[in-house]
This record gives C-alpha cells, sequence and structure tokens, in this order.
C-alpha cells in the first residue's frame, strides 16, 4: 500500500562538511530516503538542519500521515500549502524536496520499480549525456563533455586523457589536449567552461571560437547571451544566471539550462520546469548543487526527466556509477541522448 504511514528527519552531513536534512517516508509496504543537498542561493532560503528536521517531525510529517504516497502533485502542492510562502522560506527549499523526492521514492518502492521508470513511464529509455567536472581556473571552472559518448564511462576516460596530456591547465592547453584525446579515443571530445569573473564581451566570444569549447555558463547582461547565441554554432549556452537572477526563459538569450532542483523545491516543481524549457526548444540539464549527499536519485530525476545531460562534479562517483548501473537495467532498449544545439 502507498499510504504513508510515517515520515521521520534527521540531520545528514554533505560533502564540504555541510548538513541538511535526510528524510524516510514509511508506508505499508514501501520506504523512500533522501538526503537533500544545499546550494549558496540568494533567492531561496535555506533552514538550518535541525530546525529542518524539527519541521519534518513536528508539522510535515504529522500532516502527511494518511496521505497516498503515489499522489506526487496533490503532496507537492500541499507542502507550499504547509509552507505559505512564494519561496519556501518557512520549511525551506531543502526540506521540501527531501519530503517531495521520499515521497516519490516510497511510492516507486511499492510498486518494485526504480525511480527513473516511476517517475518517467514504462517507454524511459534515454540516457544523459554527463558533463564532468575537470579542472578549475582563475577565469573559469573547466568540464569534459563527450557529445557521441557510446558508454557512460567514455566521459571518464576522456577526463583522464585531457589532463594525463594537457601541457597547462589553461584554456588554451585543455582545448588542445581535448582534441588529441578525441582522436585518441575516436569521439568527440570537448571543454566546457563555467565563467567565474567578468570578462569584456569581445574577448569572451573570441574564447568560445577559438577554442574546442561546446558548453559555457556565462555570466552577464542580456546583450552578452545574445551575442554568444548569435556569434557561435554547436555551443550550449547556458542560461541560468539569466533565469535564476531576471527569471528569463527564452531561447533567443539561451539553448540550454542547468537546473538544480534545490532551487526549485519539490518534484513537481522540478517536472513543470523541464517541461517548460523544452517547449522553449532550451535544453535542460539536470545539475547538481554546491553540497551533495552520496544519494543516487540525480540520476534517476535526469533519466526520468528525458533531461539530455547532466553536470557532475568530479568527486560525484555514486552518481556516475548510478547512471552506469540505469544504463545495464534499460539493457538494449537504453540509448544516450543524441546531445545537439
Amino acid at each position: 500500500m502507498t499510504i504513508i504511514e510515517n515520515v521521520v528527519g534527521r540531520v545528514t552531513v554533505l560533502k564540504g562538511g555541510r548538513y541538511s536534512v535526510e528524510v524516510d517516508v514509511i508506508t505499508s509496504s514501501g520506504f523512500g530516503r533522501f538526503a537533500s543537498p544545499i546550494d549558496e542561493n540568494p533567492s531561496l532560503y535555506i533552514a538550518e538542519a535541525h530546525r529542518a528536521v524539527s519541521e519534518v517531525d513536528e508539522i510535515i510529517g504529522p500532516e502527511l500521515i494518511g496521505f497516498d504516497a503515489s499522489e506526487q502533485e496533490l503532496i507537492d502542492s500541499y507542502l507550499w500549502e504547509i509552507d505559505g510562502t512564494e519561496d519556501f522560506s518557512h520549511i525551506g527549499a531543502n526540506t521540501a524536496l527531501a519530503v517531495s523526492i521520499a515521497v516519490a521514492k516510497a511510492a516507486a518502492s511499492v510498486k518494485r520499480m526504480p525511480l527513473y521508470s516511476y517517475i518517467g513511464g514504462t517507454f524511459t529509455t534515454e540516457l544523459p549525456v554527463p558533463i564532468l567536472e575537470m579542472a578549475s581556473g582563475e577565469a573559469f571552472d573547466y568540464y569534459i563533455m563527450v557529445r557521441d559518448l557510446m558508454e557512460i564511462t567514455d566521459v571518464v576516460d576522456a577526463v583522464s586523457g585531457v589532463l594525463e596530456t594537457a601541457r597547462e591547465l589553461s584554456l588554451k592547453g585543455l582545448s588542445e589536449a581535448t582534441e588529441g584525446t578525441g582522436d585518441k579515443l575516436g569521439l568527440e571530445v570537448s571543454l566546457g567552461l563555467v565563467q567565474k569573473k567578468p570578462i569584456e564581451m569581445e574577448e569572451l566570444l573570441s574564447m568560445v571560437e577559438d577554442n574546442n569549447v561546446s558548453y559555457i555558463k556565462p555570466m552577464g547582461e542580456e546583450d552578452l547571451f545574445l551575442e554568444l547565441i548569435a556569434g557561435t554554432h554547436g555551443v550550449f549556452v547556458d542560461g541560468e544566471r539569466l533565469f535564476r537572477e531576471k527569471d528569463i526563459l527564452d531561447r533567443r538569450y539561451y539553448n540550454a539550462l542547468s537546473i538544480k532542483p534545490i532551487n526549485l523545491g519539490t518534484l513537481t516543481d522540478l517536472y513543470n520546469l523541464v517541461n517548460d524549457a523544452k517547449s522553449e526548444r532550451i535544453t535542460p540539464i539536470l545539475a547538481e548543487a554546491r553540497y551533495e549527499s552520496s544519494d543516487e536519485a540525480l540520476p534517476h530525476l535526469a533519466v526520468g526527466l528525458s533531461c539530455p545531460a547532466m553536470v557532475l562534479r568530479r568527486d560525484s562517483i555514486a552518481k556516475l556509477n548510478e547512471l552506469i548501473r540505469i544504463a545495464e537495467d534499460l539493457g538494449e532498449r537504453g540509448r544516450i541522448i543524441t546531445f545537439e544545439g
């Protein structure tokens, strides 16, 4: 049965020595657990871990007992009602997310289905392309992407190859190493850039055009995004910062959007934003928060929501291995999504 019998919260430790809340949702024949990540976020208040546990044990849990865990949208809507604000500033976005995904896991366990299949349905067969963090520099964080990978592990081989052959950890050095590594592996290996400091528009455009770059998350005003879209070909311009700061969801400005579940609050909110992005012909990319647990839900969410890519940090071994297991579970039915702009 999927009727919720108990909801339990506890403090959990995240990577980087941060604390958050972990939630168990228990039904008569099912169980779900999720430890919520946290992220530096100026617009959503992240509840302090012990306060979050109290919210779960004293307010949210008692309210949800008796609900059907399979009624995801209803429960997520009720979490907003319990909170009573426009941005989860009362119970906290991390608390809401922990409860929401634990509910989905509990319902999936009752049906004896993997979470990705429970979310996406019978015809869920597409696997996301991992964009894997590789190195950090003064101006950029560097990522590796393999557009035409045949196996999930291809991206790991690509990262290793680039780091072994790069003459220096600079944009030019890493760009040259991606080309050499791609030739050696017989794959289309390229760089992803996450901008960390302001750079003049023309200089940034030259950096992207003159190097083997296929993904960039820029920082700047609308005109920068318009120039990048107009001045590049086959490059994914990630509009997360523009979306977060100015609520712009428009293909004219960017063609990709990295989405961190923690910035939304519930699984239903995540589902809606992914579909909104797709309706604008913007590629949704599921991304980790800055501080994560070893919970393996993220690749299930990416597969279940048919996100063409997911951004992972270099130490996200548990999530990468879970994506490999999902690929194994899908077998011949599984295929890696063609990641094209």
